[in-house]
């Protein structure tokens, strides 16, 4: 695991509005050149943010990306 390598490709989420319309459309292909383990990548590919700050992740970089978590729906 590696907190470098998730909290730069949120930065680079948050600051790069091409990559981020690139992972919008195929989350893994948009990010399969990044120096992910296994979980982070998964983490990434599902939007799952609660995930991603559990594994390092900036909780202001996290939650400073519009549109980027899924909201699983409420019963």
């Amino acid at each position: 695991m590696s907190r470098y390598a998730v909290n730069s490709l949120l930065y680079r989420l948050k600051k790069d509005p091409e990559f981020r319309a690139r992972f919008g459309a195929d989350p893994l292909a948009a990010i399969a050149d990044a120096d992910l383990s296994a979980d982070e990548r998964a983490a990434f590919a599902a939007r799952d943010m609660r995930r991603i700050n559990e594994l390092g992740g900036y909780l202001h970089l996290v939650l400073s990306i519009p549109g980027l978590a899924v909201h699983p729906p409420r019963h």
